[in-house]
């Protein structure tokens, strides 16, 4: 009979609906306050449920219906109810009230709506109300997204000690996976602790680099012993002209020929000759010195250093690789240097050609005379003679002694009487010349 009393209320006398709700005791109250709401009479649904002590569904009433968040909170306050706390704080983080939400999350001690509050503070900055929630939500659930989420609100926060502290004890958290977060982030400090933590020196090292640290990035390099490692902290010490913890880095590269090109480019590209020579002086050494490196040297020294160029050659004219090195010494005109390449190279002709090209920087009798009996061309043989004419004619006897053997002695004999030179004496000690000197300088 009162819930058909009530029913009747609703249907034609409104104004007695809340008079009959707070007289009567007897009645089916979630049905009535459903119907309720249904007529929209939402202050007479909350009155039944606060009456009947429903405070979850009462609070309800006024988030949803009634929209009075600032009531639902005095509600709440009144009944201190866990389920309350929990619908008034999913409700204020809807309407994005972030720190008033996490505060009734706590107050509720209710962690199951995890997924939803970090989103919400990560897309508003709110870290440190995030940090108060996820320590709460820690102790109801050890859940991994839990932990590594908190790890990562300590580093936004800046709460490095308690950062540290976490880690350091038993935990769930994905430290690799907050560690790269943190690193492209900016957030170097907190990244340079949780790749310690875990070990990954390779990406310690490239954060030490980034906080300035070089000393540091190379001992992590060291112990991460990677190439791709190696690199990224020589090219930082390089770009901060830390040259003797780069050449440290240098001397695990060096040894790889296919990453050679990749860091002389660098160092050259910035201006550092001085610096990149020096590293590979000091690479020479090393057990695993290929004929690359001996090879870069040498051009280098062609190009910035050519008073150092010679000495290297004569010590290891045997670990370089000749033509490329020739090519350098041609470029930068190190005659000299190019002679003697020419002789190892066993380019006879070449380095014979070289020296009467340029004698002033290239030409030595003895070395001369060796290399010139060992040409393939024998037309050589005459520019040689026309180079000595020219060139020294006081050694041109001694030049023929050497050739003599090799000679076509008419063509040679017939080639000095058409410069109108004196026979050499050498010549005239040939019976084979005889008859031809006769033709030429003497008439019957």
């Amino acid at each position: 009979l009162q819930n058909l009393l009530i029913l009747t209320a609703i249907k034609a006398d409104r104004s007695r609906v809340m008079e009959y709700i707070q007289k009567l005791d007897n009645y089916d109250a979630p049905d009535i306050a459903n119907i309720a709401i249904s007529n929209q009479l939402h202050e007479e649904a909350f009155a039944i449920y606060k009456k009947f002590d429903v405070n979850t569904a009462a609070v309800n009433v006024l988030i949803d219906n009634v929209s009075n968040l600032d009531r639902a909170y005095e509600f709440a306050e009144r009944c201190n109810e866990a389920g309350v706390w929990a619908s008034l704080a999913k409700a204020q983080l809807k309407e994005g009230l972030v720190k008033e939400a996490v505060d009734s999350f706590i107050k509720a001690d209710d962690p199951t709506a995890y997924m939803e509050v970090v989103s919400k503070c990560s897309e508003t900055g709110s870290w440190e109300d995030l940090v108060r929630y996820l320590q709460m939500a820690r102790k109801k659930s050890r859940e991994s997204y839990i932990e590594t989420e908190l790890v990562y609100a300590y580093a936004k926060t800046g709460r490095l000690t308690d950062l540290e502290e976490f880690i350091a004890g038993p935990n769930h958290a994905q430290i690799q996976q907050i560690g790269d977060r943190c690193f492209e982030n900016g957030m170097f400090e907190a990244a340079k602790i949780l790749y310690n933590n875990i070990s990954n020196f390779a990406k310690l090292s490239v954060t030490l680099v980034r906080l300035n640290e070089f000393q540091g990035a190379v001992d992590a390099a060291r112990k991460a012993n990677s190439t791709k490692t190696w690199k990224q902290v020589c090219f930082a010490c390089v770009d901060n002209e830390e040259f003797r913890l780069a050449q440290m880095c240098g001397l695990h590269i060096v040894v790889h020929a296919d990453e050679l090109e990749e860091l002389i480019n660098y160092y050259q590209e910035r201006g550092y000759f001085e610096e990149l020579i020096g590293l590979l002086e000091a690479a020479l050494g090393l057990e695993r010195a290929h004929m690359g490196m001996f090879t870069e040297l040498a051009i280098l020294y062609s190009k910035y250093k050519p008073e150092k160029m010679r000495e290297h050659l004569e010590l290891f004219w045997s670990r370089v690789n000749i033509p490329k090195v020739l090519r350098a010494a041609e470029q930068a005109h190190l005659w000299s240097e190019l002679v003697f390449l020419y002789d190892k190279y066993e380019e006879y002709d070449n380095a014979a050609q070289t020296m009467m090209q340029h004698p002033a920087e290239a030409w030595r009798e003895q070395h001369f005379k060796e290399v010139i009996t060992k040409v393939a061309n024998i037309e050589l043989y005459y520019k040689a003679m026309q180079f000595y004419l020219d060139y020294k004619p006081m050694l041109l006897n001694d030049l023929l002694i050497v050739l003599t053997p090799r000679l076509d002695h008419s063509r040679t004999v017939a080639y000095f009487a058409k410069c109108l030179f004196p026979v050499p004496c050498c010549l005239l000690c040939l019976s084979s010349s005889f008859a031809k000197i006769r033709e030429l300088f003497f008439f019957d």
